[in-house]
């Protein structure tokens, strides 16, 4: 719970392999009982953890922002469709030059960087500031490890998927779009 900030009942089953719905929903509860977790109320329940859970785990996870739900909820959904990669790390600066990038999520497949992004809600003016900082760090990886990375973008809406993969091609990137 502490790795992903905010899960579903669904993401917390397959990530845990907690088996059947009512198995999955009577842990739950029981974490909830004990002052675990809390949950909020959005389209479904959305768990996250209490300040004693926090402190049992060692947790140092900081306030939370719920503005930032419907995010985290996106990039925990990417981290389930793409396999749970063993090596994801969430939002690792990313810096070269005089650049810097923090994407929601970086791993590598087969030997090979891939990073994510997660937009619900980013300007487009943002999103193509991103994908020019990202053209700039793949000509640099493949200077140094003799690939270009991979990005992933985890987008909301069919319009804004177009609009990512056209810029994407535009600027000559290896990408992926959900």
């Amino acid at each position: 719970m502490d790795s992903l900030t905010y899960a579903t009942r669904e993401q917390l089953q397959v990530i845990n392999n907690l088996g059947g719905d009512r198995n999955a929903q009577r842990i739950l509860s029981r974490m909830e009982k004990d002052k675990l977790l809390l949950v909020s109320r959005m389209e479904k329940n959305i768990y996250y953890l209490s300040n004693k859970g926090k402190q049992i785990i060692g947790s140092n996870q900081g306030q939370l922002n719920k503005k930032e739900v419907v995010h985290v909820l996106m990039r925990n959904d990417l981290y389930i469709k793409l396999g749970m990669p063993s090596d994801w790390k969430k939002e690792r600066p990313v810096k070269w030059g005089n650049n810097k990038l923090i994407p929601d999520a970086t791993f590598k497949k087969a030997g090979e960087y891939q990073f994510v992004e997660v937009d619900n809600q980013q300007t487009m003016a943002t999103n193509i500031d991103k994908i020019k900082k990202y053209k700039d760090l793949s000509q640099m990886i493949f200077k140094q490890y003799n690939h270009r990375p991979t990005v992933i973008w985890c987008v909301a809406s069919e319009l804004r998927k177009k609009k990512i993969k056209d810029l994407c091609e535009k600027h000559g990137l290896k990408f992926q779009v959900y």
